[in-house]
Order: structure tokens, then C-alpha cells, then sequence
């Protein structure tokens, strides 16, 4: 399915990247957060209308840019005349603050099994943020539940596949 959400109902151009949730969550954990980053990059792509050198800034530092793009997200949904109660400052924060706690932990809790659970529940407190700045998103864009893009394609099972394996061959 595309990534696109274009349809006779909702016939623009998208503006921010649009994906259902639980195929963000699936393809976040499945492929250990590289999906986390395609999703960056393609928000920022679309936004910066082709890349640019700019769009590769955005890039480099994440965690520093991603409250400009939900800001970006909130003009979007206050241009249209809609309102969503949210905050893109705290959901920054929080996306931030959990993904590099779960890269921290999960350094540390290879080494400690009694980390692992630990562990666990910071991937899913960095989950249930990243949903919630997703749905920010699918509702700005107008398609709240994600339809345009909730199916896995060939290429997310490719990817699955081969972090799967990746990690099947490590232990």
C-alpha cells in the first residue's frame, strides 16, 4: 500500500507522514527503532518537499528537531481550523527521554537479565508516546485511524525478516 493518503475525500498533498499505529508499534519494535528513524526521515522529506541539505540537518540531530516538526504538525491542524488537544513540547520530550533511555537500557540490560523487564517497560512507555505523537499526525492529515498506510508491504516484512534474522544469528 502507498504512503500516501490521497483520495477523492481527502485530495491533497500530504504534509506530514501517515501511517496506523499499530503498524508504526510492529514496525518500531520489529525492526529494533530503524523504523522509528524511516519515519523521521519521511516526515522531514515531505515537509522539506525533496530533502535538501536541510532536511539532512534535521537528520543528523533527532532529538533536537523532532519538537519543531510536531510544532510544525500543531500550525498545520490550527491552519485548518481543527482542534487537537495536545503538547508538542511534552510529547518531544517524552519521545526523546524514552528512546534514549531504551538505547541506555538496553546496553546495560544485555549484560543483567534482571534488567530486561526494565527494559520492557521503556519500550513500551516509548510506544505508547510515539502513538501518541502519531495520532497528532493521522489527525492532521485527516485520516485519524492511519487507513492510507496501515497494511505491511513486501518491503516492511523484508525489513522485519532481516532484523529478525540479524538478531537470530547475534544470540
Amino acid at each position: 500500500m502507498s504512503t500516501s493518503n490521497l483520495s477523492p475525500a481527502n485530495a491533497h498533498e500530504p504534509t506530514f507522514f501517515v501511517v496506523a499505529i499499530p503498524k508504526l508499534i510492529l514496525m518500531t519494535l520489529f525492526t529494533a527503532g530503524l523504523y522509528g528513524l524511516y519515519w523521521y526521515q519521511r516526515n522531514w522529506d515531505i515537509q522539506c518537499r525533496g530533502g535538501g541539505i536541510v532536511a539532512v540537518l534535521y537528520m543528523l540531530w533527532p532529538e533536537f528537531f523532532l519538537y519543531l516538526l510536531l510544532i510544525r504538525v500543531d500550525r498545520q491542524i490550527r491552519v485548518s481550523g481543527r482542534r487537537y488537544v495536545w503538547s508538542p513540547w511534552w510529547l518531544a520530550c517524552g519521545v526523546s527521554l524514552t528512546a534514549m533511555l531504551c538505547i541506555v537500557l538496553g546496553v546495560v540490560a544485555l549484560p543483567l537479565p534482571g534488567m530486561a523487564a526494565v527494559l520492557m517497560l521503556m519500550i513500551a512507555l516509548f510506544c505508547l508516546v510515539f502513538g501518541k505523537v502519531q495520532r497528532a499526525i493521522n489527525f492532521c492529515e485527516g485520516d485519524p485511524l492511519g487507513k492510507g498506510n496501515a497494511q505491511l508491504t513486501l518491503v516492511n516484512w523484508l525489513w522485519i525478516s532481516t532484523v529478525t534474522m540479524g538478531w537470530l544469528l547475534a544470540l
